[in-house]
């Protein structure tokens, strides 16, 4: 009992001494090594979510999937064009009649539009004028003003809204699943931070349990010692409790170490500014015991996670490109025509007059068809369309497995650490009473320093176990939160 009492005492103000340490608000300036800052798991996540760059480029993807939607959307914006422009040249005639001073000006406008059916018009308005010395034309100077409109349809390639939106519908599939991505980047990096976190946690509790086993064996030695004064053990017994105080020095230098890697991650995870300051964690693990059901974490994890969102939609995208390439196979057979009404005058004004009250007209009317002699290029693509929807099924499907597998795993390693939790727990309680059995034997003369030694690591070796048995619950959870594509901030 005196020893249990001792033990509590020490852990106590260990655990009050390094909470009581003044330090910053995470995400403060960098500050030196002397400076603590105190963090819950709920900042941890929250920061990382908002400051790691792993997401920030998951997020970048979404931009681009963005830009990449706007492209397609660009093939049916209507294209306006216009041109001005004017000539003036002098030449020695040729030929009767030929002109030796010729002076042409132009200012044309137009518009295109392609339309979902894959049909493709454009209107113009043409301008012109001819200010010449040839005597060969009835009007000096000679101006026209013109409007034709044409249309081209295509019969086979390119037919169809489907054909025609295919790169705009696998534009905006696959905006949306980088989004999902997004998302379940985010739920990944949550349970990463939360399983760093907890190692953090368990990596404080096991340097303070090399502390105590350090402090237990100087106080071995130091009653050794005494008893060696006394004459009740000889000279050669102190060695074994100092070769055993040096070992415990050692474990716990690597303990320090361990809880430096521990804050390395987690600070890497957060993005953090400040590397210098250490971090203590607020947050005990929480062991309240819970059975979750198999079949409704499954259906939420095949259902809910957004990596299987997305995956379904990068088959859907892969759809439409398939459907475009395949028709791309066709031949292009595009029917075709044109209308223009004008007017011709020795003036602007009278030329436009022309144009509604004496026409001049022309239309044009056709059919054009070609097709390579060798269409690899076409089917070729098709093949890599057709390869790309196979393998983002099979994607899925593996996807899906993995789920499986993980979900058993997951709750199976919750049921095992609820055991653990009970088992480890009495070890640690077991192991305490016979420390104090051999102790109280010790101080009597019944008992050697290696039994007691033996019983410190023994206890050392289960309080850590207990606590690790803790921090696997914990980490569990998070893991269970991650499988169904959940984020959750205590």
């Amino acid at each position: 009992m005196r020893y249990r009492i001792f033990f509590r005492s020490f852990a106590l103000f260990f655990t009050l001494g390094l909470i009581s340490v003044p330090g910053p608000g995470f995400g403060s300036e960098p500050g030196n090594a002397s400076e603590v800052m105190a963090l819950d798991l709920a900042e941890a996540v929250e920061t990382a979510l908002r400051e790691n760059l792993g997401l920030q480029l998951k997020q970048q993807d979404v931009a681009f999937a963005e830009g990449t939607t706007r492209v397609a959307e660009g093939v049916f914006d209507p294209l306006l064009s216009a041109d001005i422009g004017a000539t003036d040249s002098r030449s020695q005639p040729v030929t009767v009649g030929a002109a030796e001073d010729q002076r042409t000006a132009t200012w044309n406008a137009g518009v295109q539009k392609r339309f979902t059916t894959g049909t493709e018009m454009d209107l113009s308005w043409n301008n012109g004028n001819l200010d010449t010395d040839s005597k060969i034309y009835l009007y000096d100077p000679v101006y026209n003003t013109g409007v034709k409109v044409g249309i081209s349809q295509p019969l086979l390639k390119g037919l169809g809204s489907e054909v025609q939106l295919a790169d705009l519908n696998s534009a905006r599939t696959e905006l949306e699943a980088s989004s999902f991505q997004v998302d379940s980047a985010a739920a990944d990096l949550a349970a990463a931070v939360k399983n760093a976190y907890w190692d953090l946690v368990f990596a404080h509790q096991n340097l303070e349990v090399l502390n105590l086993a350090l402090t237990l064996a100087k106080k071995l030695r130091d009653d050794t010692l005494t008893k060696i004064n006394a004459g009740k053990l000889a000279k050669i017994d102190i060695y074994q409790p100092e070769s055993e105080v040096a070992l415990r020095e050692q474990d716990l230098i690597a303990g320090e170490r361990a809880v430096g890697v521990a804050e390395d991650n987690l600070k890497f995870l957060m993005n953090s500014s400040n590397w210098l300051a250490p971090l203590k964690p607020v947050n005990l693990p929480d062991t309240t015991p819970i059975k979750p059901d198999i079949v409704t974490v499954l259906d939420k994890a095949l259902t809910n996670r957004p990596d299987v969102k997305a995956a379904s939609l990068q088959i859907k995208a892969a759809d439409y490109q398939v459907i475009k390439s395949k028709n791309e196979i066709l031949p292009d057979l595009n029917l075709f025509g044109s209308l223009g009404y004008g007017g011709t005058a020795d003036s602007y004004d009278s030329a436009i007059d022309n144009s509604f009250s004496n026409s001049d007209t022309q239309w044009q009317v056709g059919i054009r068809i070609s097709r390579p002699l060798d269409n690899s290029l076409a089917e070729g693509q098709h093949r890599q369309a057709l390869a790309l929807r196979n393998k983002n099924r099979t994607s899925l499907e593996l996807l899906k497995q993995e789920i499986r597998r993980t979900v058993r795993v997951t709750l199976r390693d919750i049921e095992l650490a609820l055991k653990a939790i009970e088992a480890t727990t009495k070890t640690a309680l077991a192991t305490e009473k016979r420390l104090e059995a051999e102790q109280a034997k010790f101080d009597a003369g019944r008992s050697t320093t290696l039994d007691v030694l033996i019983a410190q690591k023994d206890y050392a070796s289960a309080l850590s176990s207990e606590n690790r048995s803790k921090v696997i619950y914990s980490q569990s959870l998070a893991e269970l939160d991650r499988i169904q594509g959940m984020i959750t901030i205590p």
